[in-house]
Parts: C-alpha cells; sequence; structure tokens
C-alpha cells in the first residue's frame, strides 16, 4: 500500500512538472511572438515604411496598435518620432515598446 502510494505520488509530481514545462514553453512562444511582431512594426516605422500616426492591425491573429509622434516638446523641438508600440499577448500582459526615433526617410516619387 505505501509503494503504491509513493508510485502515485511520483507519477503526479512527474505530470506535474510536464504540464509546467509545457505552460513555460507556450509563454515563452507568446512572448516571442509577440517581440517579432513588435520588432517588425519597429523596423518599418523606422524605415518609414509605414504611416505615421496611430494605426492598429493584426498580425498572425495577434492584434496591435502603434502611435508615432513628434519626439520635441515646445521647449525643446525635434523632428525625432517617439513611437509606442502595443502587441497583445495571449498569456500575460501586452508587450509595450517605447521607443525615439529619427524622422521617417524622404522616399522618391516615382512620377
Amino acid at each position: 500500500m505505501v509503494a503504491l502510494a509513493i508510485t502515485v505520488l511520483a507519477v503526479a509530481a512527474a505530470v506535474a512538472l510536464a504540464s509546467n514545462a509545457v505552460s513555460r514553453m507556450a509563454q515563452a512562444r507568446d512572448r516571442l511572438t509577440a517581440m517579432r511582431i513588435a520588432d517588425d512594426l519597429y523596423e518599418d516605422l523606422y524605415a518609414g515604411e509605414r504611416p505615421d500616426g496611430q494605426q492598429a492591425g493584426e498580425t498572425g491573429g495577434r492584434s496591435w496598435t502603434y502611435t508615432s509622434t513628434s519626439a520635441g516638446t515646445d521647449e525643446v523641438p525635434s523632428v525625432a518620432r517617439r513611437l509606442h508600440i502595443v502587441v497583445d499577448r495571449r498569456f500575460g500582459p501586452d508587450l509595450v515598446v517605447e521607443a525615439v526615433v529619427p524622422p521617417a526617410p524622404v522616399t522618391a516619387s516615382l512620377n
């Protein structure tokens, strides 16, 4: 009877450990996916491939928003841009990225 109880406890502990490992892997994958989306948005904004202002969308089933405003103030004018990027996460709080980037590059007209 004691051996059976020890075996049941060992199996239960192994199952709990495996469940915990799977949960942590799902959280890590979730965080990595959100970071990749935020990185893509950041790179596109840095390169001037996305419009400034406030935008929202969805990538791979994840909703995201970004706001691009001037980094300057009345006292200290600046042409730099302040970015606020938010990407939805399934496990845990949303991923938020704050950055200051240079002005969007001037793109050549096709005309």
